[in-house]
């Protein structure tokens, strides 16, 4: 055996705090054994052995310290997945840029810097910026989204005015072209009552003189026929007279002759009022005839004119009634296509946030893996370094134990042997419980991000469900609307009845309420 001075220190490393989800700390012994001189010759002095060991003690506390801080360097090394030279290496390509910008406030020249950490186009330069990337990524993505969907609803907003704007035109058009329509219709009929009534005066006044001439024809063939029949009377009279003896014939003729003259001057007068009587009793009888006949044909036309004025105000009314449907059917429409929009560009976002998270969580399981394969490769060395430091220190101890007890040498390796097979089940079962955290680990952080997705799905159905109830409670707002309006216009119908019934009493110069009596 030899009398070595052996100074041995073992020290356990802190389980460190996780990073991230993966992160996770073992704990770790360490062996550290120094050596003396190689000029001392061993002895095996009792005294000696104690001032060996004082100075073990002594550099032992020494080498704690250092230990110490090798191993909190150790630690921050390694805190992201990276070796210390990984660590300096990226320290080195650090760059930092600074800005400065000078302006002038009242008169005051203000001056400001900004620094910003940058680093190389290189593999680690990009594992430090990957995260705030990808975040500005999807800020950018969101933001191009919201840009596109506010210009969707201004060009669907725009089309709906333009839709309104033609309806409005559509309707103005339809309803000038009904009124024009029924306007000509009645001016036709004016026309063609004026027409009617002229040629009506004209045959009127033909028939007038043909009839006045016709009786005058006959009158005149009657006052002959009369006067004919006087002749005829005074005839008779001087024969009669000349029947008479001749001494008082001539007085006689005389006499008679006067008083035959006399009645049938009376006659004749009488006979000719007559006949005057008889002229102007027949012009007037066709006189009212025409009259009758005018009046009738004006009362005709009355009728007809009343009947287009009541077509064009039922259509009228018709049309107003269609225009309100077809208006209300519009309107509808376009929240129905405003909600189809809203329900299209929720459903692109959803997708784009499905496909952040998705990204997100398939980033967070790729580091987790990196650092867990970080984490398998640098174990085999420090579990050898701790294999190689424990054998070593086991060593030592038997070495140290058994300096004044004779045993064999097959003991000894017995024992080795025994504590070779205990340190390689110890570091089996440490590398076991090593994957089977790891496995825990991504198990873990796969059923929180599936969790965060169903969450996500969850919040984005009830806001669609949201979204669809809110629908129909517009839709049912807009249709009570519609048949609000749709009563207001009936009840304001009435009146507007009552006014164009009031005017037809007045067209045919007749009291209203008695018109609206006889129509009813």
């Amino acid at each position: 055996s030899d009398s070595d001075s052996i100074s041995t220190v073992s020290s356990e490393k802190e389980n460190s705090k996780p990073t991230g989800v993966g992160g996770g700390g073992s704990s770790e012994e360490e062996v550290v054994l120094r050596h003396p001189t190689a000029g001392r010759s061993p002895s095996t002095d009792t005294s000696s052995y104690r001032s060996e060991a004082g100075e073990s003690m002594i550099e032992d506390s020494t080498l704690k310290n250092v230990n110490r801080q090798r191993q909190s360097r150790q630690a921050i090394a390694t805190k992201n997945g990276r070796t210390k030279e990984e660590n300096e290496s990226i320290a080195l390509r650090k760059k930092t840029r600074k800005r400065t910008r000078k302006f002038m406030i009242d008169g005051v020249v203000m001056t400001t810097t900004t620094s910003k950490v940058i680093y190389g186009d290189d593999e680690e330069g990009n594992i430090m910026t990957s995260g705030h990337l990808a975040r500005k990524q999807e800020l950018r993505e969101l933001k191009l989204l919201q840009k596109i969907e506010q210009k969707q609803f201004q060009e669907l907003g725009i089309k709906a005015n333009n839709a309104r704007i033609e309806q409005e035109r559509k309707f103005e058009a339809e309803r000038s072209q009904l009124v024009r329509t029924y306007d000509n219709d009645v001016d036709t009929l004016n026309r063609h009552q004026k027409q009617q009534v002229e040629r009506t005066e004209a045959q009127h006044e033909v028939e007038l003189k043909s009839s006045s001439k016709r009786i005058r024809a006959d009158q005149e063939k009657e006052l002959r026929s009369f006067r004919d029949s006087l002749k005829i009377e005074l005839k008779l009279l001087k024969q009669e007279v000349d029947l008479l003896p001749k001494d008082v014939r001539k007085e006689a003729l005389r006499s008679r002759k006067e008083h035959l003259e006399s009645d049938q001057a009376e006659r004749e007068k009488a006979f000719l009022e007559r006949l005057h009587q008889n002229h102007e009793s027949s012009m007037k009888r066709l006189s009212e005839e025409h009259r009758a006949h005018v009046a009738l044909l004006e009362r005709q036309f009355l009728q007809k004119k009343h009947q287009m004025l009541r077509a064009r105000e039922a259509a009228l009314w018709e049309l107003e009634e269609r225009h309100l449907h077809e208006r209300h059917q519009l309107a509808k429409r376009q929240l129905k296509d405003i909600f189809f929009l809203q329900r299209h560009q929720m459903l692109l976002r959803h997708e784009k946030e499905l496909e952040q998270v998705r990204r997100q969580n398939c980033h967070r399981e790729e580091e987790l893996i990196k650092r867990q394969a970080i984490e398998r490769r640098a174990m085999p060395k420090r579990i050898r370094q701790e294999m190689k430091a424990r054998e070593l220190m086991f060593r030592e101890s038997l070495r140290i134990s058994t300096t004044n007890l004779p045993e064999s040498h097959q003991d000894e390796k017995e024992r080795l042997r025994k504590f070779q097979m205990c340190e390689r089940r110890r570091y089996e079962a440490e590398r076991k419980r090593a994957d089977q955290k790891h496995k825990k680990q991504l198990e873990e952080l796969q059923a929180a991000t599936e969790a965060h997705a169903k969450e996500l799905e969850q919040m984005q159905n009830e806001k669609r469900k949201m979204l669809m109830e809110h629908e129909t409670l517009k839709l049912k707002a807009q249709e009570e609307e519609y048949q609000k309006e749709l009563k207001d216009w009936k009840n304001n119908l009435k009146p507007r009845k009552q006014v164009t019934y009031f005017n037809f009493g007045y067209l045919d110069g007749r009291h209203p309420y008695s018109y609206k009596k006889a129509e009813t």
